[in-house]
C-alpha cells in the first residue's frame, strides 16, 4: 500500500513536468508565426514563469450560476402531494364542544307546559363543518332533581353559528325554582 501511494505522486509529478515543459516552449516545435517567439503554445507570451492563456475568442469568466450549497440542490426525501404513496394524517379536533356552546333565556312556557332554553352553537373551525350533539337539562333548584331533558343534533358550517331552542315538557303544579344547564356538548366532523 505504501509503495502505491509513493508511485502515484511520482507519476503525477512527471506528468506535470511534461505539461509545464510543453507550455513554456521547451519542446522543439516549429513556429507558425503566431507569436513570433521560439515556439510553444503561448501566443504573445514570454514563456517561463507566466501562466498559459486559453485559446483566443473564448471567455475566461468563471460561471457564477453553479449551485452554492445544499439549498440549491433538489430534495428527494419527502413525498410530494402528487405522490400516490404519500399519506397525511387526518386533521385533529377536540370533540369537547363546551366552549363553542352557550345558552340564554332559561324559562318555563305556561301556555305549552314546557321548559325552554335558547342554545347557540358556534363552529370556531374555519375550514370544516361539524355535527354537534347538545344535551340540556332542567333541575329543581332546591333538591337538584331532574325536571326535564332535551338532546338535539345540529350541523354547523365552518365559521358559522346556529341557534335552536331546547325544550322539555313538564307540568308545574306548585311554585318551583329551576335551573337550565347544557349538560353535554360534543362534536364530530361531517362526512361531506
Amino acid at each position: 500500500m505504501q509503495r502505491r501511494s509513493l508511485r502515484l505522486p511520482a507519476i503525477a509529478l512527471v506528468g506535470l513536468l511534461a505539461l509545464t515543459g510543453s507550455l513554456t516552449g521547451c519542446g522543439k516545435k516549429k513556429s507558425h508565426g503566431l507569436g513570433g517567439g521560439n515556439g510553444g503554445f503561448v501566443s504573445g507570451g514570454t514563456g517561463g514563469d507566466e501562466p498559459a492563456s486559453g485559446p483566443s475568442g473564448l471567455s475566461s469568466d468563471i460561471p457564477t450560476d453553479l449551485p452554492s450549497g445544499s439549498s440549491d440542490l433538489p430534495s428527494y426525501g419527502a413525498p410530494t402531494p402528487s405522490d400516490p404513496y404519500s399519506y397525511s394524517a387526518p386533521p385533529t379536533y377536540n370533540p369537547d364542544a363546551t366552549s363553542e356552546t352557550s345558552g340564554t333565556n332559561c324559562r318555563y312556557d305556561q301556555s305549552t307546559s314546557q321548559f325552554k332554553y335558547d342554545v347557540t352553537v358556534t363552529n370556531t373551525d374555519t375550514t370544516r363543518s361539524f355535527r354537534y350533539s347538545i344535551s340540556t337539562k332542567w333541575n329543581d333548584y332546591e333538591d337538584e332533581g331532574l325536571l326535564g331533558y332535551d338532546s338535539q343534533d345540529v350541523t354547523v358550517l365552518p365559521g358559522q353559528s346556529e341557534k335552536f331552542t331546547a325544550t322539555a315538557s313538564y307540568t308545574i303544579t306548585e311554585r318551583t325554582q329551576y335551573t337550565c344547564q347544557i349538560s353535554l356538548a360534543s362534536k364530530s366532523p361531517t362526512s361531506s
